[in-house]
């Protein structure tokens, strides 16, 4: 059974992957087309936009879905009353979004908002219809589908975004690009999963569900207030252009994470929900992760941090050269995620909900205070205080999960750690030779010399830190070439 599941997570974490990496060039081809046709400005009036939906979106779609990849003895009940909830709870807030739309609108001192206000509240409506099927297609691994799926909405939502922002040259581009991607999303899980929409529950299912529902929507909408009041104070007062920059920035972190920390994050839920009471396997499985995801993940944040003043320009366009500190400084963030993306999953997993609610509690009340503090300052004062919160929450989920299930500080602090000073050693050497580069080479041929030295340098570099982790990827990597699938899987086992 344990051997099984891991199989089956393995599988998963591999498919999760392959869908994150084509969403995330899929997404970067998009981006940059877009970025080069539009201004921060535009990108501001959108971000503007989502932040009003931040918390709605909680409640409709956000985490209500959750209850039913925790639960293990799921019922049709149970499915038919998260999908009632979220139903009537994006109905709700739809309403009163519409109505009060003129009131947010003047608050940001943009009417233009007003509008798109409106039309973005159809989200709400497509995250409660696309809520339940994904989480059934989650619980149980089925990553196949979902993968599918990701590729297929990234490429319609690309084509309709860069069409219309040729046509548009405005922020309503972004609008329908995203809209456009929640659609596709919300008609394939459904099909996927093959799910019908039903209200046949009873109270009885929703009180069993209620608990868990009631600290997981409070958790989620502690952690939202947070970004959301965070960047509406860059908003209101660092104004719209910063804010996108702002919103740039924080994009290019979740673009980095999907890609090289969500495809193993996303299954500590159901794992730990299918092992809570095997801590054994589900120790060995979050550490494993853990490395796997820092393998990738660290070399990724550090290179990108230290070529960001070349490669923003030369993707982007020079209107975003002001955002490169800004960015830079999101990217060290997102150093911590290979450890701290697997907490909430873990302690959810295992019915700890009231911990991730204490933890976000901390968070908000920290983000307040930093951003509260550094708003008047400047953008990058503002990053710095968020990447000093995230240092202090991440210290409260790593002992929150040892408390839970008695995986030990120590071991979530050293996990991967040849991959991270095999990666300072590459960003301190792709730093040096940005110093040596020649004023007069191409910006781009700068950028391809010195991400080949980065490569280079960090299997390099690992191979001199942990040899022996550096023959086993590469005996597994051979295996992989010549397609004898299960033997490189025991021996990349044998590596982590």
């Amino acid at each position: 059974m344990t051997q099984s599941l891991l199989r089956r997570a393995g599988k998963a974490v591999a498919l999760n992957a392959l869908g994150n990496w084509f969403g995330m060039v899929g997404s970067l081809v998009s981006l940059v087309f877009i970025a080069r046709l539009l201004s921060p400005m535009e990108f501001g009036i959108f971000g503007m936009t989502l932040v009003v939906f931040s918390i709605p979106e909680i409640f409709a779609s956000g985490s209500l879905n959750e209850a039913l990849i925790q639960r293990r003895d799921l019922r049709p009940g149970h499915v038919s009353s998260v999908f009632i909830q979220s139903l009537v709870l994006a109905g709700v807030f739809s309403l009163g979004i519409n109505l009060s739309a003129p009131l947010i609108a003047d608050a940001f001192n943009r009417t233009e908002l007003v509008p798109m206000i409106r039309v973005f509240s159809l989200s709400l409506f497509i995250g409660a219809l696309t809520s339940v099927p994904s989480a059934l297609l989650q619980k149980d691994l089925r990553y196949r589908e979902i993968t599918l799926v990701d590729i297929i909405g990234t490429v319609i939502a690309a084509v309709v975004g860069i069409t219309l922002a040729f046509i548009l040259q405005n922020a309503w581009a972004l609008i329908f690009m995203e809209l456009t991607r929640r659609i596709v999303r919300m008609l394939a899980f459904a099909t996927m999963a093959k799910w019908k929409p039903s209200f046949k529950t009873s109270w009885a299912e929703t009180r069993e569900l209620s608990r868990f529902n009631t600290l997981n929507v409070a958790n989620k909408v502690v952690q939202a207030t947070g970004g959301t009041l965070s960047k509406a104070l860059v908003g209101a007062v660092l104004g719209p252009a910063a804010l996108g920059m702002y919103n740039m920035s924080a994009r290019l972190l979740d673009q980095a994470k999907a890609a090289f920390v969500t495809p193993f994050a996303a299954l500590s839920l159901p794992v730990a929900a299918q092992t809570q009471h095997d801590l054994r396997t589900l120790h060995r499985a979050i550490e494993g992760a853990m490395k796997v995801s820092a393998l990738i993940a660290y070399p990724a944040f550090i290179g990108a941090c230290v070529v960001a003043p070349v490669a923003i320009p030369v993707i982007f366009g020079e209107q975003w050269v002001s955002a490169v500190p800004t960015m830079q400084i999101f990217l060290l963030i997102g150093l911590r995620t290979p450890t701290t993306a697997f907490n909430a999953g873990v302690l959810n997993g295992v019915g700890r909900v009231d911990w991730t609610f204490k933890i976000s509690l901390v968070g908000l009340v920290l983000t307040l205070l930093a951003v509260g503090a550094t708003i008047h300052i400047s953008l990058e004062a503002v990053a710095m205080a968020i990447f000093g919160q995230t240092l202090i929450t991440w210290v409260l989920g790593a002992y929150a999960v040892k408390s839970s299930i008695g995986f030990p500080m120590r071991r979530q602090v050293i996990a991967g750690s040849s991959a991270l000073f095999a990666s300072v050693i590459m960003g301190a050497t792709v730093w040096v030779s940005m110093q040596l580069m020649p004023d007069s080479i191409s910006a781009l041929l700068e950028l391809i010399i010195l991400v080949g030295i980065g490569i280079v340098t960090y299997v390099g570099a690992l191979a001199l830190v942990s040899p022996l982790l550096a023959k086993r990827i590469g005996q597994a990597a051979v295996m992989v070439a010549k397609g004898r699938r299960d033997e490189a899987i025991a021996v990349a086992k044998g590596a982590i």
